[in-house]
């Protein structure tokens, strides 16, 4: 009876281990007043040269690459959850933090603005985004991309102009940034289209 008795627990254990190893962080739920605020699962802490992605089928956080280039991500780096951006993968946002945050990590925040980007022909926005109050008042007067010290916008823009340089360079297109009323639309965008797959 012991022996049974181990044995389903440890067939229990090692599906709810299965199951879980088989849920996908990017369908993680959106927040019920998204785009207002909205959920970004982490995958780049701030100050990084290391590329990390999450492997979407596997959920494993794997190193990409490394960037060649001698700058850092100049914040956060990380996938919208349960969101589909204009290349099919999620819509990437750049979250600034006081402090860097663990790849992983979902954190709940609110668009000020947009960086309007193509990356190799295909549209590949970047939604640039602050904690909401909740979780840090520190950004509540951090309204729109021009209540953020000017050097800070242009670290942003400076990163995604030279950060695929080497070694095989890369066609990037910035076409300048975008409000947070157009931040809130290109999100709308894509939760629509991810609602939309089959």
């Amino acid at each position: 009876m012991k022996v049974a008795l181990s044995s389903l627990v440890a067939a229990g254990l090692l599906f709810a281990a299965s199951a879980q190893a088989q849920q996908n962080v990017f369908d993680y739920p959106q927040t019920d007043d998204a785009p207002a605020s909205f959920n970004v699962v982490n995958e780049i802490p701030a100050g990084s040269f290391t590329k990390y992605e999450i492997n979407a089928e596997h959920g494993q956080l794997i190193v990409d690459r490394y960037v060649s280039m001698p700058v850092r991500y100049p914040a956060n780096y990380g996938s919208i959850t349960s969101s589909a951006g204009g290349d099919g993968d999620p819509l990437d946002a750049l979250v600034l933090t006081r402090d860097s945050i663990y790849p992983g990590a979902v954190i709940t925040v609110r668009a000020i603005g947009v960086l309007r980007m193509v990356d190799d022909g295909e549209a590949d926005d970047k939604i640039i985004a602050v904690p909401t109050n909740d979780v840090d008042p520190t950004y509540a007067d951090v309204m729109a991309i021009e209540d953020l010290p000017k050097m800070q916008a242009e670290r942003i823009n400076a990163f995604f102009r030279v950060y695929k340089d080497l070694p095989d360079g890369g066609d990037i297109e910035l076409n300048g940034f975008g409000d947070a009323s157009e931040a809130r639309d290109i999100l709308t965008q894509a939760f629509d289209a991810y609602q939309a797959q089959p």
